[in-house]
Parts: C-alpha cells; sequence; structure tokens
C-alpha cells in the first residue's frame, strides 16, 4: 500500500469514528433532554356520579303508643339519581319494603347496586328508591297493623308518602309510585298494593308465600310439629334456637299485627302455636285471623273497588320449593279474578341476586316520569 492509499484509509477510518462519536453525542443529548423533560401526566377519569344513600330519620304519628314500645322514630334509606343533585326535576318514587325481620339496610344495598348498575347500562330512567325500618322487638310483622305492634300501613302509606313528598322533588301522584320487595317484602308490597291502589301503581314482589292457607297445610309443610315449647318472654325469641327464632317468632309476628291482645303480654297477641302431647301444633282460630289478612284475601277485596294498579309483576325462584306452590296458587288466583299481571319464574335460589333488576325493569315500564 502506497502513501496515499495509507492517508485515504485514515481519513475513511477517522471519519467514521467521528461519525460514531456525533451520533453516540446525540442519543446521550435525546436521553438527557428527555429525561429533563417530565412525562405528561393521564389526564384523570372523571368518576360518573353514582346512586347517593342517605339516611334519614322521621317520626311516624301512626307508631305512637304501640303496646310493644317500639320506636316511632325509624331510620329510612333515601336512594337519589345521579341527576337529582344537578337539576330541578321531580322523579317517582319506588317504596321497598325490607325482607326478613324488617331491617332495612341490606336491601338498600342490594336496591343500590341495581340502580347503579342499569341506570349505567341506560336500562330504566332515573327514579328515587326508599328502604323504610320495619322491625319491631318480636322480629318484624310484615307491615301490618294493630295496637300491639302500631299502624305500620299508615306509616307506610301516609307518613312515609308525606315526608318523601314534602322533603324530596318526588312526583306526588299515584301513577309515579310503586312497591317492591322479596320474601316478606314481596308479601307486604303486594298486600298493600292491593289494598292501596290510590297511593301506588305498580308492585313487583318477588319469592313470596302470598297464600297463607298453604303455608298452615296438614303436611306440615312449615315443621310446626318438631317445636316442643314456646317462648314466655321476648327475649326467649333471640335465643339463636332455629325452631323458636324462626317458625315460631315468625307466628307470634304476624299474630300481634292479626290478632292482637292488650290483656295478654308479654306478646299481647293470641298464641298462635300451642303444645299438645309434647308437639307443636297451629292454633286454627288464630291461625284464620293471620290467613284473613294475606295477600290472596285482600286479592279478593281488590276486586270489589274501582281502583286499578298499572301493572302487578310477581317472580318466583324455582329453588324456594316452600314458597313456591303458594305463588303458583296465587297467580292463578289473579288469573280467575281477572287482574292482570306478569309471572316469571327463574332458575335461582331464594331472593337471590337479580331480583331487584328484574323489578326496576318493569317498574320502570309502568311508572309516570317527568314530561
Amino acid at each position: 500500500m502506497n502513501r496515499r492509499q495509507s492517508m485515504t484509509v485514515w481519513l475513511v477510518v477517522a471519519a467514521l469514528a467521528l461519525i460514531a462519536t456525533l451520533l453516540a453525542f446525540d442519543q446521550l443529548t435525546v436521553a438527557r433532554a428527555q429525561a429533563e423533560t417530565p412525562t405528561p401526566a393521564r389526564p384523570k377519569r372523571t368518576p360518573r356520579p353514582g346512586v347517593e344513600m342517605r339516611t334519614e330519620k322521621i317520626y311516624s304519628p301512626a307508631l305512637e303508643g304501640n303496646l310493644l314500645g317500639d320506636p316511632a322514630e325509624r331510620t329510612v334509606y333515601v336512594l337519589l339519581p345521579p341527576g337529582y343533585a344537578t337539576s330541578d326535576t321531580r322523579y317517582p318514587v319506588v317504596y321497598v319494603m325490607p325482607a326478613g325481620d324488617g331491617e332495612p339496610f341490606s336491601d338498600a344495598l342490594g336496591f343500590k347496586t341495581a340502580m347503579q348498575l342499569l341506570l349505567r347500562r341506560g336500562e330504566i330512567e332515573e327514579m328515587i328508591a326508599v328502604v323504610p325500618d320495619g322491625t319491631n322487638k318480636l322480629g318484624g310483622s310484615q307491615f301490618r297493623s294493630s295496637p300491639t305492634i302500631g299502624d305500620y300501613e299508615t306509616y307506610i302509606t301516609r307518613d312515609l308518602v308525606e315526608y318523601m313528598d314534602t322533603h324530596y322533588r318526588t312526583l306526588p301522584v299515584r301513577d309515579s309510585r310503586a312497591l317492591s320487595g322479596c320474601c316478606s317484602g314481596g308479601v307486604a308490597s303486594m298486600r298493600l298494593g292491593l289494598k292501596y291502589p290510590n297511593v301506588y301503581s305498580v308492585v313487583a314482589a318477588s319469592d313470596g308465600a302470598y297464600d297463607e292457607s298453604l303455608e298452615v297445610a296438614p303436611d306440615d309443610v312449615r315443621g310446626v310439629k318438631s317445636v316442643t315449647q314456646l317462648p314466655e318472654k321476648i327475649s326467649d325469641l333471640h335465643l339463636g334456637d332455629v325452631e323458636m327464632n324462626g317458625l315460631v317468632a315468625w307466628y307470634i309476628g304476624a299474630a300481634a299485627g292479626c290478632a292482637p291482645d292488650p290483656d295478654s303480654p308479654p306478646f299481647y297477641c293470641e298464641m298462635p302455636i300451642r303444645i299438645v302431647d309434647g308437639r307443636g301444633e297451629f292454633v286454627p282460630e288464630v291461625i284464620a285471623k293471620i290467613v284473613e289478612h294475606d295477600a290472596a284475601h285482600e286479592a279478593r277485596r281488590y276486586v270489589q273497588q274501582p281502583v286499578r294498579l298499572r301493572g302487578i309483576f310477581i317472580r318466583h325462584s324455582e329453588y324456594d320449593t316452600a314458597r313456591l306452590p303458594s305463588a303458583r296458587a296465587f297467580e292463578q288466583l289473579l288469573t280467575d279474578l281477572g287482574i292482570e299481571h306478569e309471572y316469571l319464574e327463574v332458575n335461582a335460589g331464594h331472593c337471590s341476586s337479580g331480583w331487584e333488576h328484574a323489578s326496576l325493569k318493569f317498574i320502570a315500564d309502568r311508572l309516570v316520569f317527568e314530561d
């Protein structure tokens, strides 16, 4: 290789080295700039407003002076739709009767979840839901009325409705009010809806025993023969014994609402169960009074008055076998009486998730909303 060729090679190598150095410098500069330049923060997602649950305390004159000494001031949970806080709209109201002993919190949470989901999906319009306290010292009486427990019917149909129409932006007409509930809450909503169609226009009930005559059938579907002792004081109803706390407490609560006896403390009612030869049996005269106040009898009275509900929905779970015959018999009774209704059986267990969704959809399709 001559001198000129060597010089050329050297210049090429030097040029390549310079280029590599410049590229490395550029990459370092870019990296440094990127390190010094903050990464733009992702825009925060604005959470969509959900259903608001408020806790209210209302005083019901209808509950004053009850023989059990239960309070007239009651907790009520009010579920407000997302648009309530930012509009002047007036809303229809669904009154949810709680199940079991009448304690409202769990039903309020379940209904809130269902409302929120259906609203976000656009499957229902916005409405207000109200879940009142229905408890008493006996473990609940399904919102019946008597001197023993107090006038729960007037508490619900007058005092609670007036409170909501006064303190919230409701549509204060029957065509914009509904009742709903599951289990004993379903029974109460059906009974009250049929009895007070001038106050409410839609009923959606799930998994209820609407015909009490089938609950005391000779085949002992309720298990009364397994009862071996009766309570002597109210605290005996809450000892945790399944037979005592369940069956006996339920029927004493029902009797307190349907067969009150002011001269029979501490329960102030005629006892619906007695012990004969060491085994429990129903007292026919007392059971007859309970049956007389069931939803089936209310349906027979309903057809005798002029006002009609805009919709009646009965949803029942097929695995709720204890109450299924009662639900089917009640559906047949409505058909025989010519009372329009919808009946649905679902492949589910007692008061399983989903009853709130079905009820809300039915109700939303039939209530009158603000134009």
